[in-house]
């Protein structure tokens, strides 16, 4: 009797088992966008309509203003500065008035005392000079209603024929000078309308043109222009004093103000 040996097959080990997983949650719904796209343009548009408006109303405000003016800030009240001194040579003994005091026509401003002949010199020309007691006063007297806005001439001082002692100002022919460039200055014409703004006063006035210097400011500087004729000459455009006539009171404080100027040059 034969005995049968029956061979078995090894079983597979089991397969680890794998851990247990949360159910996955569904992804949230994508946000409509069109809506937030809608309320942005309408925001938006309206701001971009009132930019375009308001730029497009400056640039128009810009060119009528450019094509009815010519403006320009550099500008002035001036007046006609009167030197009054001796007509004599002599010695300053008295100054009567005080910068910024009101003078009438033929009041007496200063005292210049002459000099004596004491004697003769060897050339035979008389040898002159000043005797207190024998010396003779001549009055320096105001030409003009008028303020004195300098006294350049002190006690004790000697004085030549016609030197300056006191500076005076008619307040009520004060009038603006406006410094306008070159390129202007075909367009503007004597009798034209003017604005005029005072800084002094923070006010407008209504002025004209009374007259067109026929030079340029440079030409009235005490340093003389530079004549550069190398290639390294830089062009710069000249301003042109134009003399505008206002009406400002009596104001003589006013004298040597910044003004800003706007020319009516096209009705």
């Amino acid at each position: 009797m034969s005995v049968e040996t029956q061979t078995r097959t090894p079983a597979p080990p089991p397969e680890p088992e794998l851990p247990l997983q949360a159910p996955r949650e569904p992804a949230p719904p994508t946000p409509p966008t069109r809506g937030r796209s809608a309320r942005v343009r309408f925001v938006l548009l309206p701001i971009l309509v009132v930019a375009v408006i308001a730029a497009g109303y400056f640039a128009y405000t810009y060119w009528w203003d450019s094509q009815h003016y010519v403006s320009t800030d550099n500008a002035q009240v001036s007046g006609q500065q009167v030197p009054v001194g001796s007509m004599n040579a002599g010695r300053i003994t008295r100054v009567d008035v005080k910068v910024g005091q009101t003078v009438k026509r033929g009041q007496v401003l200063a005292t210049v005392e002459l000099p004596s002949q004491v004697g003769i010199a060897q050339n035979g020309s008389p040898k002159m000079d000043f005797l207190p007691d024998a010396d003779s006063l001549v009055e320096v007297r105001s030409p003009l209603d008028g303020v004195v806005i300098a006294t350049p001439g002190a006690v004790g001082a000697t004085v030549s024929p016609g030197q300056a002692i006191v500076t005076l100002v008619d307040p009520s022919q004060l009038y603006v000078t406006a410094n306008v460039d070159e390129t202007q200055i075909p367009r503007v014409k004597v009798g034209q309308a003017a604005e005029v703004y005072v800084d002094v006063m923070d006010e407008t006035v209504v002025g004209r043109v009374d007259a067109l210097t026929p030079a340029t400011a440079a030409s009235f500087s005490l340093l003389p222009q530079n004549n550069n004729t190398t290639t390294n000459f830089t062009k710069v455009t000249q301003v042109v004093p134009v003399r505008i006539a206002v009406s400002l009171g009596n104001q003589p404080g006013l004298l040597g103000s910044s003004a800003s100027v706007r020319i009516r040059v096209l009705a």
